[in-house]
């Protein structure tokens, strides 16, 4: 209980700080180009954040590590802190940990979700409370409402999170070898709440990503539908071909 108050406690000074910095206009992180030409500015982010990833799987696993890698303090979220899967996730993200969702998403400043859609009904019920935090959606479904994404569907889930949709339009593989690319690899980015978008659009930066905002939730859905585009190409072009933008 004690190791809870104290991580809790190191949440709220910590998102308090991220608040008053997020706060002053002239302090920004610049992504050249986030906008094609005209670049955008992006509030700055505190360098290193506590992330709670749900999910352990091959996206869960590949953004840990990748986010550990980048200087960021990841705990994996599962319902089975001691499978193979989580624990060998958490072994190829340094210094991460791995408990369940409540525990894991409690003092966390941000929650990604990146598991099977079907297992979050379950799951989002349990967790504390997400008023005010940013939520990312990575997740994609194939069936269900065709008018609906997954991030609107998460987002009435927890009443008062700040969900972004982000991760969602690249194979895992390309989560820690993005930094690496000649031409960076496109992170669109959706949501309505733009310091939520900020922290989303940082950290697909972190990665070595060009983050580029596509506006609201409501457009979560396009990005859900162009990852059937990714796969299309990544059967002939192999799972390293990624979205690029150019001005050209």
């Amino acid at each position: 209980m004690g190791q809870v108050k104290v991580r809790a406690a190191r949440r709220a000074s910590s998102s308090a700080a991220m608040a008053e910095t997020m706060a002053t206009g002239p302090l920004t992180r610049r992504f050249c180009n986030a906008t094609h030409t005209a670049g955008q500015d992006w509030p700055m982010i505190a360098p290193s954040m506590r992330i709670a990833i749900i999910g352990a799987g091959n996206v869960g696993g590949a953004l840990g590590k990748a986010l550990a890698a980048a200087g960021h303090e990841v705990v994996f979220g599962v319902r089975d802190p001691d499978s193979e899967k989580a624990q060998a996730a958490s072994g190829a993200a340094p210094r991460s940990e791995v408990t369940n969702p409540a525990d894991a998403t409690v003092d966390a400043e941000v929650v990604i979700f990146a598991l099977r859609w079907d297992a979050v009904p379950e799951i989002a019920p349990g967790l504390p409370e997400m008023d005010g935090r940013v939520v990312i959606d990575a997740m994609n479904r194939f069936s269900g409402d065709p008018a609906r994404s997954t991030a609107q569907d998460l987002a009435d889930l927890l009443p008062g999170a700040k969900v972004v949709k982000a991760f969602n339009t690249t194979g895992y593989e390309n989560m820690s070898t993005a930094s690496g690319r000649q031409q960076k690899a496109a992170m669109f980015i959706a949501g309505d709440h733009p310091e939520a978008n900020a922290v989303a659009a940082t950290l697909a930066g972190d990665l070595g990503f060009q983050p580029e905002d596509v506006g609201g939730l409501k457009n979560a859905k396009p990005l859900e539908e162009m990852v059937k585009v990714w796969l299309a190409l990544a059967e002939r072009h192999g799972r390293s071909v990624a979205f690029a933008l150019s001005d050209d």
